[in-house]
């Protein structure tokens, strides 16, 4: 299998050659007046001709590749981060086994082009500290990003990287950014990743997997650098909540983060990448990393309500609903949250209660959970504010009587001290200003949630 790579006007093109497995050129494009200045094209090329494609022969048990591009200088992070997100991606696909993902990956043989002795530079510029750029994708987390970074006076480029694989999500999110834009004045940039298809298990006609996952998230950091080469922005905003980066047991017993692209270390390691391919003009910061899931909606809704009208947050190819699927843990937890703030869900474009018996799959709070699962414990506890909220504000939904026969009383004893545990920072801030600043931004609005915590003056100590 040979993955033959030829540069374009707008980014590059890769089709897949070879005897068994042969697929037409694909394009990773970004806008013109962003990629022709741009100065690393080679490098980038390189690297995310890579990153983009190295699962596919993992998905397809195609054990010999090559590369019509140079070995990637982050070769071996990329493949780390893979590894350390096996257990995450196998999770939902019970057939899958991390054991036997690993081996068939170990065994890739992979091949590249020499090396041209051409090296490209990168050349002096003045950044402008006050400029970000943001992988976009209107769910609640980056549309968080954006509204904390504007409030505080940055200015923000949100970046759409399009991966061509769900279509009836592209419709809706291509009808939500014209009205993005001419709601908010904020224009929303797009990356055309056609490559992704190639990744897709249902283009390739192999069983279901999630091992695209990875290496579509690696582009979606990669993928930010030409647009902070344009707006002279010295950031890359990730938008990844403080519930994601604890650790859970996975379906075979394995103890890691939630999403181990979401944590500390693989946050780290995408900003070693960024740093060195950019000769250390530009690096990754995260606003919002110290935020639960709950917080996040009190904040936004609190906030930012009109910003948070636009929320899209599942995948919707097999759902006949327009905005929530309602049959996934997101749409979960944007009712409770919604319902306990008191807001209705219906507004948010909800269409029927996520509170009937049959959802209860998706709260933790309806799970036995392990001592060292450390995401279902924090998550529960959000879940015991919310439910006891939506129940003062009159909700009876089944889920509601259920948390009423089970531990309601006790949570109610203690919703002054849960209260304070859940709405707070859960971790320190990263060290750039933009990160501190941030901090402080939520600080603040954050401890204003005694109208929320105790609806008509009622509660406990």
């Amino acid at each position: 299998m040979i993955f033959s790579v030829s540069p374009g006007e707008r980014g590059f093109h890769l089709e897949i050659k070879g005897g068994t497995w042969k697929a037409d050129s694909c394009a990773l494009r970004f806008p013109e007046e962003v990629w022709k200045p741009f100065p690393l094209k080679e490098t980038l090329i390189r690297e995310l001709a890579y990153a983009a494609t190295f699962s596919i022969p993992v998905i397809l048990n195609h054990l010999r590749v090559r590369y019509t591009t140079p070995l990637p200088s982050h070769l071996d992070d990329y493949h780390s981060l893979f590894e350390s997100a096996i257990p995450n991606m196998v999770e939902p696909i019970p057939r899958e086994s991390s054991e036997e993902v690993l081996r068939i990956f170990r065994s890739v043989e992979r091949g590249f082009s020499i090396p041209s002795d051409a090296r490209e530079s990168i050349p002096r510029k003045k950044w402008n500290p006050r400029r970000a750029v943001l992988p976009f994708t209107f769910g609640k987390d980056s549309l968080l990003s954006l509204a904390t970074l504007k409030s505080l006076g940055y200015e923000v480029f949100p970046v759409y990287v399009d991966e061509r694989i769900h279509p009836r999500g592209r419709e809706i999110r291509k009808k939500l950014e014209e009205k993005f834009s001419r709601e908010t004045g904020v224009s929303v940039h797009v990356v055309e990743n056609e490559i992704q298809l190639l990744s897709d298990y249902q283009v390739l006609g192999t069983p279901e997997t999630r091992l695209y996952q990875v290496p579509a998230q690696i582009v979606h950091v990669l993928a930010m650098i030409p647009f902070c080469f344009a707006f002279d922005a010295p950031f890359i905003v990730q938008s990844h909540e403080y519930n994601e980066s604890l650790p859970t047991i996975h379906r075979e017993g394995y103890l890691c983060e939630r999403r181990v692209m979401s944590g500390k270390r693989a946050g780290r390691t995408l900003k070693r990448i960024v740093g060195s391919l950019t000769g250390g003009a530009i690096t990754t910061v995260n606003p919002i990393g110290p935020l639960g899931n709950f917080s996040i909606y009190s904040i936004l809704s609190g906030s930012f309500p009109h910003l948070h009208s636009f929320q899209f947050s599942c995948h919707m190819e097999m759902s006949t609903s327009e905005r929530w699927c309602h049959d996934c843990e997101r749409c979960a937890h944007g009712y409770l949250y919604h319902r306990a703030l008191g807001n209705d869900p219906a507004a948010w474009g909800f269409e029927k209660s996520m509170l009937s018996e049959e959802k209860g799959r998706f709260f933790s709070t309806f799970r036995e959970i392990h001592p060292l699962d450390m995401y279902h414990r924090f998550q529960s506890k959000e879940e015991a504010l919310a439910f006891l909220l939506s129940r003062e504000r009159g909700e009876t939904g089944d889920l509601v009587k259920t948390f009423e026969r089970g531990g309601a009383r006790e949570a109610m004893k203690k919703k002054r001290k849960l209260a304070k545990s859940v709405f707070r920072l859960q971790d320190e801030p990263g060290p750039e200003p933009v990160e501190r600043e941030s901090a402080s931004f939520f600080l603040a609005r954050l401890e204003d949630t005694e109208h929320i915590v105790v609806p008509g003056g009622s509660g406990t100590t």
